[in-house]
């Protein structure tokens, strides 16, 4: 709105308003724009919580989406003031529409019941300013018979239905004149009036170029409608009267929540304010976490009306409900002692207030003090901090264990909720699913065995036995022998030490000559061997056991004549059986590979043989050592 000499020398004369006026004009320069501020608030609230903020709400000096009705009293004395306002039509609907683009205006005039009209509309409501100038240069001063003039009559004929208001709008009528109205005037009192008005909430502002107050009439109308009445004011400053007015009505300030979520509630003190256009109105906000709100972020909206319409004032209200959650942590077992195992628990959001959350262990197929400490306690986070670690230690030990766990559980949060409260704690067993089995024998006759290495077979350990020369028999079937040796051999030694490709389990055994002796049949044999090994091997999953196993025959002879061996497996019919060379077996996890062995119905014979294999534990049968 314009500022102007004329402005401050109208206000200075108005009735009733003064002060709020000019204390309006005053501080126009350094108001800041229409708006609520802050228009966003953005909070973190823990369940229950609440915090207050200031809110100020600062109005536009035109009243928002206004409907501006201007009134003139056409009469014979006002020509003068007439004159004025068709002169300064540009510069009020300027004015209003440079603050308030959606404005719209009606232009109406009033005479006295003697003339050829008491109340003419001369435009309706329209947003065109040369519609606007074009209505008021119909205004024409003439007539008015006595004193007092119709204007009872047109107020009334313009609340209820004369002038079509926008729905939604606010609703300003200014008039203008010199003389009191007739009452009643047309058949309605000024009280009929007033009541019409107030029920179109219409606010009147009354310009006074002469006696228009002489009976209080316009000191009622603008009382009863929260307007403003401006006293003697000069015929030549009554457009900028009429400017003043608008920038000195009250405005009502009122917050409406909007959409809202339910977790979160939003009120402002007081329900409503009433300030003059331009000036600002201030709320305490108070926002609130309902005591059941889970974590997240929750959103509310507040419309701070003015006079019932929506300026667009809308502020936006994000409160953030923190969280805990504790993350899970997986431990591999070690063999002696303990390892730490560290989780951390973690704020979602930082709160600027202290906050705190208990956390105890819990047992699962973990079982503490065996597997693990147990332990409980308080987190508290400073505010800003989002993240404290939790320390449980695992106990260590060298029995094969199938995966085990337990549980770190947040409960009690005080300033916050709680989001994943359970963290689990699984302890991977270091030690191998199985163990490697070895045994290596050089010679055995009918149960009895000579030169054998690490005869408990389970577990493979580094064994070896030599046996000079032997001579056994079995029924008619005599074996003589010489050098026999055996050993296995375990890598690494260690198998309390993780899995590694290359471990293996080794067996070889041999003899240097051997003589098989009955009736009818002679067997001589030079040097025999065999070996059997387990290695761990990469494969697509990890590593896996591969078996492996050799055996040799240096030279044959049956009966004098030479037989052509080497280490291919061949099998010879017998007067007394069959004789095996170089045989393999894998059964059960189990390979044995032996380079000769004689068969008869009643005993067997073996020459240099090799065993390598895999066991499970109680804990993973199925398992081998070379997993864990």
């Amino acid at each position: 709105m314009r500022r102007s000499t004329g402005r401050r020398q109208a206000a200075a004369i108005v009735v009733a308003v003064t002060a709020s006026l000019m204390t309006a004009t005053a501080s126009a320069a350094s108001a800041a724009p229409p708006g609520v501020s802050p228009s966003t608030v953005d909070v973190t609230l823990g369940p229950g919580a609440t915090t207050t903020v200031t809110k100020t709400v600062t109005t536009a000096e035109v009243p928002p989406n206004p409907d501006l009705v201007l009134l003139a009293d056409t009469t014979g004395s006002m020509g003068g003031a007439i004159a004025n306002v068709k002169a300064n039509a540009g510069e009020i609907t300027g004015d209003v529409l440079a603050a308030q683009p959606s404005a719209q205006f009606a232009v109406a005039e009033y005479k006295d019941f003697t003339d050829p009209f008491a109340y003419r509309l001369n435009q309706n409501t329209t947003g065109d300013p040369a519609a606007i100038q074009a209505g008021i240069d119909q205004w024409t001063a003439s007539g008015g018979g006595d004193f007092p003039e119709g204007q009872i009559n047109a107020l009334y004929e313009i609340a209820t239905g004369s002038v079509a208001f926008r729905p939604g709008s606010s609703r300003i009528l200014a008039m203008f004149g010199d003389a009191p109205g007739h009452d009643p005037s047309g058949g309605h009192t000024l009280a009929d009036a007033i009541a019409a008005l107030q029920a179109a909430d219409v606010r009147v502002i009354v310009v006074n170029v002469g006696n228009i107050d002489l009976t209080g009439q316009a000191t009622a109308l603008v009382e009863a409608t929260g307007g403003v009445l401006l006293n003697n004011v000069p015929a030549d400053q009554v457009s900028q009267a009429i400017l003043d007015g608008i920038a000195a009505i009250e405005v009502t300030v009122t917050p409406q929540v909007g959409a809202c979520d339910d977790e979160i509630d939003v009120v402002n003190t007081p329900a409503s304010r009433t300030v003059v256009g331009g000036e600002s109105a201030t709320f305490t906000e108070t926002i609130g976490a309902a005591p059941d709100a889970a974590p997240g972020v929750y959103t509310c909206s507040v419309d701070y009306l003015v006079n019932g319409v929506s300026a667009g004032y809308v502020q936006t209200v994000t409160v953030r409900v923190p969280g805990f959650s504790i993350d899970d942590v997986t431990t591999t077992e070690p063999d002696l002692g303990a390892t730490a195992a560290t989780f951390t628990v973690t704020l979602s959001t930082p709160s600027p207030s202290p906050v705190s959350v208990r956390y105890a262990t819990a047992d699962g197929t973990a079982t503490a003090p065996g597997d693990y400490a147990a332990s409980s306690g308080t987190l508290t986070f400073a505010p800003g901090e989002t993240s404290k670690p939790v320390t449980v230690q695992v106990v260590g030990d060298t029995v094969d264990e199938l995966t085990e766990n337990y549980t770190v559980t947040l409960s009690d949060p005080v300033g916050a909720g709680l989001i994943d409260p359970v963290g689990v704690g699984t302890i991977v067993d270091a030690d191998r699913d199985g163990a490697f089995s070895c045994s290596a024998t050089a010679l055995k006759v009918a149960g009895i065995s000579v030169a054998k290495a690490n005869p408990q077979n389970l577990p493979c350990v580094d064994d070896a036995e030599t046996v000079v020369s032997a001579d056994l028999n079995a029924g008619l079937i005599n074996v003589g022998a010489e050098a026999l040796t055996a050993d296995t051999d375990l890598t690494p030694d260690d198998q309390q030490v993780a899995p590694q490709a290359g471990d293996n389990a080794r067996a070889h055994s041999a003899v240097e000559r051997t003589g098989i002796s009955t009736v009818g049949l002679k067997i001589e044999l030079g040097v025999v061997e065999a070996s059997a090994a387990v290695t761990c091997v990469p494969g697509p999953d990890g590593l896996r056991p591969v078996f492996t196993g050799h055996s040799h025959i240096a030279s044959l002879k049956i009966n004098g004549v030479a037989v052509t061996v080497g280490s291919a497996p061949l099998t010879i019919p017998l007067v007394i059986g069959s004789l095996k060379l170089n045989s393999q077996t894998v059964q059960n996890g189990v390979l044995v590979q032996r380079a000769v062995s004689v068969e008869t119905p009643l005993t067997t014979i073996v020459v240099a043989e090799a065993k390598a294999d895999i066991h499970g534990s109680s804990a993973h049968p199925s398992g081998d050592p070379c997993r864990r």
